[in-house]
């Protein structure tokens, strides 16, 4: 019925394949098991499988490695590309505080759980084909040089408020734009061909042209 074979190492010198016949498997104690159908070779382990090789472990261009039963979940490599799949609506999660960097830590993007930060060392450059849509469900996008805030978009009741600092500079309600301060030019003055007054009979002084 069985065969025991005893000693110290058991050297196989066979000059061709050592063959184990379809659904026979080699066991290891008990629970760790290596098995072939003929098709599919199926490794058994009632705990952890230990990889140590000294050197790289090779999957081949186009078949990928699969972290379910279904396939869903999936990373593979086309020799150029790799590709993380995952199910219908899944997600690929990073944990917190842990980044994802671009070359260095220089350029990296990282969340804390509640707030997400992308760095960049340089330039950091948004690029789309069609529009960019920031959505603040605060209502406020802020503007910063070094940490400090220099200016700021705001939505107040639907109208578009413009902070100079956090200071409001210009307040848009519709088609309507207000001036919290004095709308000057460069030369400190405002061109009055540039003017249209309307609703006065009396401005109260000279104009000079």
């Amino acid at each position: 019925t069985d065969l025991t074979i005893s000693g110290n190492n058991i050297n196989l010198t066979a000059t061709a394949d050592v063959v184990i016949p379809a659904n026979v498997g080699i066991t290891f104690g008990s629970g760790e098991k290596i098995e072939g159908d003929s098709t599919d070779l199926t490794v058994t382990s009632g705990a952890k499988i230990n990889l140590t090789a000294t050197s790289d472990v090779v999957i081949p261009s186009g078949v990928g490695l699969i972290l379910d039963g279904s396939g869903d979940e999936k990373i593979e490599s086309d020799g150029t590309d790799i590709t993380f799949s995952v199910g219908s609506n899944g997600d690929i999660n990073i944990g917190q505080n842990v980044g994802l960097t671009f070359g260095d830590d220089g350029e990296k993007i990282e969340g804390d759980g509640t707030d997400l930060t992308i760095s960049s060392s340089a330039l950091a450059t948004i690029d789309a084909g069609t529009d960019i849509t920031l959505d603040a469900d605060g209502g406020d996008i802020f503007f910063k040089d070094g940490g400090t805030t220099f200016g700021s978009a705001t939505n107040t009741s639907g109208n578009l408020i413009i902070k100079s600092g956090t200071t409001t500079a210009l307040t848009f309600s519709g088609a309507n734009a207000t001036f919290a301060g004095t709308l000057a030019t460069a030369a400190g003055g405002f061109n009055v061909a540039g003017l249209d007054i309307d609703g006065a009979t009396d401005i109260g002084a000279d104009i000079v042209d």
